[in-house]
C-alpha cells in the first residue's frame, strides 16, 4: 500500500499528517513508510499517538502526531539524512521456526544518533543476606526510532509494508556503506 493510502487508512487526522509529511518531504518521493497507531492513559482520559517513519533516497521522516486534552492535536517532524543512521535493529516473532515461516510481528528500532534512553537498576552482590546499598547499574541504548507492528494488531499488509521497510533501510544502509 503506498504512504498516502497507509495514512488515510488510520484515520487519525490524515490531512494534517498528509499535509505535514508532504512539506517535510520536499518534493521527495516516498520510497518505504510505517505507520504506528498507540494510545496512551493520562490521569483517566484516552489519548491517541500517531508515529509515521517515512523513507527517501536522501532522508527518513519521522513525524509523531499527538491528540491533545482540548481536542486539538500537535504534530512533531524531524528530519534526518541518510547519512545520519548510525544503524539500525530488528526483532521478528516467529509462529513456525521450523520451518521459518509464520512472522508475526516486527520491531524495528533506527538508531539517528540523536536520542538515548538509559535503563537504571539496582546493583547487587552474590550474597543473599546482604543488605548493603551497591548502588546501581545503567545500560543506555539508542532510542530514537521504534516501531513495532504485530499482524494481530495491525493487519497482515502492514506486517508486509513493515518489512518492505526494513528492507528499503538495508538497501540505504548498503549504498551508503559500499
Amino acid at each position: 500500500m503506498d504512504t498516502w493510502k497507509r495514512i488515510d487508512r488510520t484515520g487519525f487526522y490524515p490531512q494534517v499528517v498528509k499535509q505535514a509529511l508532504r512539506r517535510a518531504l520536499g518534493g521527495e518521493a516516498p520510497v518505504a513508510s510505517l505507520c504506528q497507531v498507540d494510545a496512551a492513559f493520562d490521569r483517566g482520559s484516552v489519548f491517541r499517538h500517531l508515529t509515521v517513519a517515512t523513507l527517501t533516497r536522501d532522508c527518513v521522516v519521522q513525524l509523531h502526531v499527538d491528540e491533545l486534552e482540548d481536542g486539538g492535536a500537535s504534530v512533531a517532524t524531524s528530519i534526518h539524512r541518510s547519512a545520519d543512521i548510525a544503524g539500525y535493529s530488528t526483532m521478528e516473532i516467529l509462529d513456525d521456526p521450523q520451518r521459518a515461516r509464520g512472522l508475526s510481528e516486527i520491531t524495528v528500532a533506527v538508531n539517528l544518533r540523536g536520542t538515548r534512553r538509559i535503563e537504571l537498576e539496582p546493583a547487587h552482590c552474590d550474597d543473599p543476606d546482604c543488605a548493603a546499598d551497591h548502588g546501581y547499574t545503567a545500560q543506555s541504548f539508542p532510542d530514537d526510532l521504534s516501531i513495532r507492528v504485530s499482524a494481530a494488531a495491525d493487519g497482515e499488509d502492514a506486517l508486509a509494508e513493515a518489512e518492505e521497510f526494513v528492507e528499503a533501510l538495508a538497501a540505504l544502509m548498503g549504498v551508503r556503506g559500499g
